[in-house]
């Protein structure tokens, strides 16, 4: 379980705008491709834990400040999803 925390951590933590937009089609969250920069820019080399709550819930409220609350709720599901299988 640690190493697949990991290895999510990992990608979340390096996404580059165009992967963020692509996994965002996936779930259904529209993105603008502003939008996905702006994501990803909060999410750069900040080792972001999102299993830890308090750190998912502190970069969602970022997020919700770029790209606003209907998109941060909608990456919220994302992370959700991501973190419920383990």
């Amino acid at each position: 379980m640690k190493l697949f925390e990991t290895m999510v951590n990992h990608k979340i933590n390096r996404i580059q705008p165009y992967e963020l937009l692509s996994i965002a089609a996936q779930y259904n969250v529209q993105l603008s491709t502003k939008q996905s920069e702006d994501i990803t820019s909060i999410l750069a080399g900040k080792n972001i834990n999102i299993f830890d709550s308090g750190q998912r819930q502190t970069v969602l409220e970022e997020i919700s400040a770029v790209a606003g609350k209907k998109t941060a709720v909608q990456i919220e599901h994302v992370f959700n999803q991501l973190i419920s299988n383990f």
